[in-house]
């Protein structure tokens, strides 16, 4: 059994070691045929490991792509120049370690075509020397020089230091200024340049890089291209088989209830209106090798900036993530000023596409599957800064579980009123009726029950309903007035009838906080 890359993002690594590879060649030979490219795919969806295949290819590294679908289609291999500029190592959002990440990333590409004697290191570098125009011009110029070919130039992750500093505007207007001035020179030495392909996460419009290449194509959302980051269920049925039957023995169960779990935990990524979906690569290497099942990709993919917007983006409704309705327009969305946090969600991987009405142009967007909703749930957690207690938050989650498979909403209001009052008190006071709604949303999902909110009836919406194998709990929710007042709506608005086709027990609870106590003040139960 081949062994898998995990971690791993150097194409020449892989092959080298006989590592498992999905071939995505045929679509690479495909992609290369164009000039300027850019591609937009969440984090640890392989976007380097793309650009050090591409970095091979364009070397003329035939040996390396024995047996893949390109040896056959490509007949020339001829070798270019390559410049390769990535971002997606630099972590900070301090304005000068960031003109030094640059300045050392520009200086790796000059030592290799002979314009220094040395790499910089942090302590080598000006930082108040940012001509970094000069600097890229003189590269491409020098590689074209010295071997008379046209350049290829390889960008990663092109906005990396611009979400660093999502949150403090200064820092990110001085970054762009410096981006812009770095890829100014691009659109002038078109003559020189063979081909030109680079990733991100988001689509900056205020970005030179978009605004001076007007002949740059965009094939984040391409059919063609849904499929070249990730994995197909096709693929991993055939180039990951001997890690899922071994899965499948682990968990003894067959090969395609293996398939089926990883499916809910790990696929339901879509790039394109096409049904075609992609496992998250990072997460499901992870959970093959380990054999076990973790939210991997949302522990390594939650930037602290992401925490900071969603405390500045207080009136999210978190419950409307699992469906929301946007417009094709959407996709270009500017994240520079983050006033609406879903398309930084969407961009981040948080959301994907789940189907497109093309009556309407309307684009349905939620989860894309279980390890993102329920990590993005207990980040939310973190966000309210309930207490981190592990033997405590889990004696908590079984308390609450049992409470609700034993048909016991007395027992469930009970233990909610206890943990909400650890909550600290200045991220609860004065605060709205949607808040607690919110919390109690990520608290009972994280719990791995099912709930919804803001259901629609004929006379109004229902705050909140719990759904057990047994019974469906109804809650109405009120802030500083009785809780009477709301059993009282659930009543009058008949919202039971919603659910008078169920063979279940329906249970309806009207439910009062108070913002001195900070959590539940009284339930009543009818």
């Amino acid at each position: 059994m081949r062994a898998l890359p995990i971690g791993i993002q150097t194409f020449e690594k892989i092959i080298n070691k006989d590592m498992v590879y999905v071939d995505k060649t045929e679509l690479i030979f495909d992609l290369v045929k164009k000039d300027y490219i850019f591609l937009s795919r969440p984090r640890r969806f392989g976007k380097s490991l793309l650009i050090s295949t591409l970095l091979a290819y364009f070397e003329g590294r035939k040996e390396l792509f024995k047996g893949l679908a390109i040896e056959k289609l490509e007949t020339q291999w001829e070798q270019y120049p390559v410049v390769e500029i990535s971002f997606a190592k630099c972590k900070s959002d301090k304005l000068d370690e960031i003109v030094k990440f640059v300045s050392i990333t520009l200086s790796e590409q000059e030592f290799k075509f002979g314009l220094v004697d040395k790499v910089e290191t942090s302590k080598d570098v000006d930082t108040t020397d940012t001509n970094f125009n000069v600097r890229l011009n003189s590269i491409i110029e020098t590689a074209y020089q010295q071997t008379g070919k046209q350049v290829v130039l390889l960008i990663d992750e092109y906005d990396a230091l611009m979400l660093n500093t999502v949150t403090d505007i200064p820092t990110q207007d001085a970054v762009r200024v410096h981006l812009n001035n770095l890829f100014s020179p691009i659109k002038d030495l078109d003559p020189k340049l063979k081909f030109v392909f680079i990733t991100g996460i988001t689509k900056l419009s205020q970005m030179s890089i978009f605004s001076t290449l007007n002949n740059l194509t965009d094939i984040s959302l391409y059919e063609d291209y849904a499929t070249l980051c990730g994995f197909t269920e096709q693929e991993v049925r055939q180039e990951l088989a001997p890690h899922v039957e071994a899965l499948a023995e682990k968990l003894n169960c067959t090969f395609d209830d293996a398939i089926s779990r990883l499916k809910q935990r790990y696929d339901g990524y879509h790039f394109s209106v096409a049904n075609v979906g992609v496992f998250n690569p990072y997460s499901l290497l992870r959970a093959l090798d380990s054999k076990i099942f973790k939210n991997y990709w949302i522990e390594t993919a939650t930037p602290s900036s992401l925490l900071a917007l969603l405390r500045e983006n207080e009136n999210l409704q978190i419950s409307d993530l699992d469906s929301v309705m946007l417009s094709s327009d959407f996709f270009d969305t500017p994240v520079e000023r983050v006033t609406d946090i879903i398309p930084l969600l969407y961009q981040s991987g948080y959301l994907s596409i789940k189907s497109y009405d093309a009556d309407y142009d309307q684009y349905e967007i939620g989860f894309p599957n279980s390890e993102v909703k329920f990590g993005f749930l207990n980040t939310l957690m973190r966000k309210y800064a309930i207490v981190d207690n592990g033997k405590e938050n889990s004696l908590f989650r079984r308390a609450v579980v049992d409470a609700v498979r034993e048909d016991n909403p007395e027992i469930l209001l009970k233990q909610l009123q206890v943990f909400m009052r650890k909550i600290p008190y200045s991220n609860a006071a004065d605060t709205p009726e949607w808040y607690y709604q919110n919390l109690l949303y990520a608290i009972l999902a994280t719990c791995g029950l099912n709930v919804q909110t803001e259901i629609r009836t004929s006379d109004g919406r229902i705050d909140f309903v719990l759904f057990s194998p047994k019974s469906i709990f109804i809650f109405e929710f009120k802030l500083n007035k009785s809780a009477e007042e709301a059993l009282s709506q659930i009543d009058e608005k008949e919202y039971a009838k919603k659910f008078s086709f169920e063979n279940r027990k329906i249970w309806k609870i009207g439910v009062n906080f108070s913002s001195e106590k900070r959590t539940v003040d009284e339930w009543k139960v009818g």
